[in-house]
């Protein structure tokens, strides 16, 4: 009897607990959720590099030499870095990062950057801890059921492309990411004044989120009061100026314009191909590499296209009753369509809002085609050399690669036209939701939050 009763006690001591667990159960899966993308970059940061990973270390240690005098040397053409002519063409804000992170390991490199796993983890967490905030952010912005929020808030923390660029490659677009969807979230739940604060640290975090924030601000000043309008670019203004002028002051004018305002490189052939994801660019070098044509005329040409497309677009997103999140996805499809060189990282800007769009829209086959443009970059990781990744600093991860290969991502590249096939389907979906936001999709169909949460 004694034993029974001592048995029911417990039971009865672990009921608070279990209710506990029960109220919480959503809120407890999304934490592991976030555990678990956070293991699965935090797992490959030090156990993966690339060429970015040295170059990065290499300015790291120029912005300490000559501090705010950065830009005159940022052309990368004064042998002090390993790969010349491969200038850091960025604004501020990732300069400030690599300049925090070499803090923590300022004599922990005796040989190759790229061989260390200190750097390559420090450099690496800003990365991946805006990876962590934009689930977070797309969790509290989906409208609905904390099921609901969890499934949207999981396509991006679990995505293919944002685990390769925060945990493996090192690129810093998911910073840009981040701001850019706070930006848009912060419109939509009426907090303005803050929202153009997060513009501008866009801005100066990734020069290529300046199209999708235009966009932006042609549909705000349509249903924003001028003076209220004209206040917020001055905060986003304001932001840009805060971070650039103690660069601008030691002179450097002209070194500071050419990083921020001229193309990291002019047009030309991609190469290699598997990591060339615009439509247009890949497809032209393949006709190049494969008939003999010349084609970087081409490339040229689509320059002033892309300018003129832009403003037609722009000018549609006044007339025409699109939403902010709209308009900043469309700017940026456009671009990453049109231009003749997109990068993979490209790529991982315009996912979030794909995937926060998927989730607020009424209109199922909009639905249908955010979901599309956001899982498409994921295929890469399985169609590209992952492994390399994990041994191109001469050291061999045969346990790694042994696990790659057991999830299908084997040591191999496939033919370019693989690459470019893929490049060209995001291009074409891309410009087809843009044909049909402003022909089927333009009479908002986005409740405000108060109807939908």
């Amino acid at each position: 009897m004694k034993g029974l009763s001592s048995i029911f006690s417990r039971c009865a001591s672990l009921k608070p607990c279990i209710a506990w667990t029960k109220h919480h159960g959503d809120t407890i899966v999304f934490v592991i959720l976030i555990g678990a993308a956070a293991f699965i970059r935090f797992w490959a940061a030090p156990l993966s590099s690339g060429p970015d990973v040295e170059q990065f270390w290499a300015f790291a240690r120029i912005f300490k030499a000559h501090g705010l005098d950065f830009y005159r040397y940022a052309d990368a053409s004064s042998g002090l870095v390993p790969f010349e002519g491969w200038g850091f063409v960025y604004p501020p804000v990732w300069l400030l990062f690599l300049g925090l992170s070499a803090l923590f390991v300022p004599s922990g490199i005796t040989t190759s950057p790229i061989m260390d796993a200190g750097w390559r983890l420090v450099m690496k967490t800003p990365v991946i801890f805006a990876d962590l905030v934009i689930g977070m952010l797309i969790y509290w912005a989906v409208p609905g059921s904390k099921v609901r929020k969890m499934i949207f808030a999981g396509l991006w923390l679990l995505h293919p492309t944002s685990w390769f660029e925060s945990g493996v490659f090192g690129q810093f677009d998911a910073i840009a990411a981040l701001f850019l969807l706070a930006f848009v979230i912060l419109l939509i739940k009426g907090k303005d004044r803050l929202a153009f604060l997060f513009a501008g640290l866009a801005l100066m975090t990734k020069q290529h989120t300046f199209i999708p924030i235009a966009m932006v601000l042609v549909v705000s000043i349509r249903n924003m009061p001028r003076r209220r309008f004209f206040t917020n670019c001055a905060i986003t203004g304001g932001v840009v100026a805060l971070l650039s002028l103690p660069f601008l002051v030691t002179g450097n004018f002209i070194p500071y314009a050419r990083s921020l305002f001229l193309p990291g490189s002019p047009p030309g052939y991609q190469d290699p191909l598997v990591l060339s994801f615009s439509g247009s660019g890949s497809l032209l070098t393949y006709f190049h590499n494969v008939f003999g044509w010349e084609t970087v005329g081409v490339m040229s040409a689509l320059i002033p296209v892309l300018a003129v497309v832009l403003i037609v677009i722009a000018v549609l997103s006044f007339w025409r009753k699109i939403t902010p999140l709209q308009a900043a996805l469309a700017g940026f499809l456009l671009f990453i369509s049109l231009f003749y060189r997109t990068n993979y990282q490209y790529l991982v800007i315009y996912i979030p809002l794909a995937l926060l769009l998927a989730a607020r829209t009424q209109y199922k086959l909009e639905r249908v085609f955010a979901l599309v443009l956001a899982m498409l970059p994921g295929l890469w990781v399985w169609l590209a050399n992952m492994p390399w990744w994990f041994q191109n600093s001469n050291e061999v991860h045969a346990q790694v690669v042994s696990i790659l290969s057991r999830i299908g991502l084997f040591e191999r590249y496939l033919p370019d036209y693989v690459y470019v096939a893929l490049a060209v389907l995001i291009a074409c979906v891309s410009l087809s939701y843009i044909v049909l936001v402003f022909v089927k999709w333009r009479t908002p169909s986005h409740l405000p939050d108060s109807l939908l949460e």
